[in-house]
């Protein structure tokens, strides 16, 4: 009896054609729909204990370690991070905001995920950044805000730290920073002559200019420190690392924490930020340690660019066919869309749309 010949011998090459594409097209398929799966539990992830932790020291002696624009940077820089805080003893970790890379639950997991892997036990606290409250190409603060007080609590916080106090301010959003000011004035009435830090994300200092003008939107904010005078101000949000002395106000931009240039990754070392409290008294000091990857963050990064990708036109469509088994077997992630706002709005656009209730 003759051997029955194998189908690829039989086959039109259009067919094999189109049998390899189907192939193809389904294989990507699920690769999108892991990346959908994979991202959804990113959303929901709670933050670490370390970030709802107090801070140690004692009453005359606290070690702040404070880390600058994280964003995509979180790839490389959490393990080395864990250690650092270890062998330096640091009693907290603050964050300048751009702890993720965008406003929405996934960027969020995929930071909390790292710390949660890289074991990172000292007590942390976050201020937002502009990339923290904006999902990617959209300007409501409303969104990534939304998630940002579900994962770290309230957006401006104060918080004692041994001999000093720490305030944190939400300037990420710079068109509500002055509904905080009256707040701040409170806050340290009720802490008389303790020397305070101020940690926001955007400095609200043009330090370009001659006279380190205010900047427009963030003018009203720049007096009250002027006024206020506190011991320290730290902030991100720069490219470049600034340590000056503004209108009696030492400053720092604290610029060089994971990945700050836009589409160009860091890849020198990444910088900390230790402040030793002692007595009335705040040393400063600045130091470089080397990145160390996490090949676990890179699948989760990857997974959220697909289930990003899947907004896009081809992201549907490569996605369709294990889109279609989830849907019947009711477990499909639904794709979600944001309206497309690319620039900012005037600032009174801004405050009177933070007032109205989202759709």
């Amino acid at each position: 009896m003759p051997a029955c010949p194998p189908l690829l011998a039989v086959l039109d090459p259009w067919w094999i054609a189109i049998l390899a594409a189907a192939g193809l097209w389904i294989a990507i398929s699920c690769w999108v729909q892991w990346g959908a799966l994979r991202a959804a539990r990113l959303g929901r992830m709670a933050a670490p204990a370390c970030f709802r932790a107090a801070p140690g020291g004692s009453p005359e002696d606290v070690h702040i370690a404070f880390l600058g624009d994280l964003q995509r940077g979180v790839l490389d820089v959490p393990r080395t991070l864990a250690r650092v805080l270890a062998e330096t003893k640091a009693d907290l970790l603050v964050s300048s905001g751009d702890f993720a890379s965008h406003g929405e639950g996934p960027y969020y997991g995929i930071a909390l995920a790292a710390f949660a892997r890289a074991g990172i036990k000292t007590p942390a606290r976050v201020v937002p950044g502009n990339h923290d409250l904006w999902p990617s190409r959209n300007r409501d603060d409303r969104i990534g805000g939304a998630e940002f007080e579900r994962v770290f609590g309230a957006r401006h916080w104060a918080l004692r730290a041994g001999p000093v106090l720490i305030v944190g301010l939400d300037d990420g959003a710079p068109y509500l920073v002055d509904d905080q000011l009256p707040w701040l004035e409170s806050t340290l009435a009720e802490h008389p002559g303790v020397p305070w830090i101020c940690v926001c994300h955007e400095l609200p200092f043009d330090l370009g200019s001659p006279d380190h003008a205010h900047l427009p939107h963030l003018d009203a904010f720049a007096a009250a420190l002027r006024r206020l005078k506190p011991a320290l101000v730290v902030t991100g949000h720069m490219h470049s690392y600034h340590d000056e002395v503004v209108h009696g106000v030492r400053c720092i931009v604290n610029a060089h924490g994971g990945d700050v240039h836009g589409l160009a990754l860091r890849r020198e070392d990444f910088e900390l930020l230790h402040v030793h409290g002692r007595g009335g008294e705040l040393e400063v000091e600045r130091k470089a340690y080397p990145r160390q990857r996490d090949g676990a963050t890179a699948l989760d990064q990857l997974a959220v660019r697909f289930w990003s990708g899947r907004r896009k036109p081809w992201g549907h469509v490569l996605g369709w066919p294990m889109g279609a088994l989830l849907k019947l077997l009711g477990r499909d992630v639904p794709i979600v869309r944001h309206a497309v706002e690319r620039h900012v709005p005037e600032r009174d656009v801004l405050v009177a749309r933070r007032r109205e209730p989202r759709p």
